[in-house]
């Protein structure tokens, strides 16, 4: 019980943090980033191995990108 209130509450801060950003776009794409981050912690939980490596992939990607500029 205390793990879905906190998850509802992080929600809530989420969407307030949202609607107080300087543009509507900028809310909205905080909210899909927040978005992804879940559902990418939730395939860890479920499927360990195979998000796993969906993660180091996807980990491996951003760090080559930024190192790229």
């Amino acid at each position: 019980m205390f793990l879905p209130t906190l998850a509802a509450v992080f929600y809530l801060f989420a969407v307030i943090a949202a609607f107080r950003m300087e543009t509507p776009l900028k809310g909205l794409l905080f909210v899909l980033a927040v978005a992804g981050v879940s559902g990418i912690l939730y395939l860890f939980i479920l499927f360990p191995g195979i998000s796993g490596l969906v993660v180091a992939i996807m980990l491996g990607a951003f760090i080559l990108k930024q190192g790229s500029r």
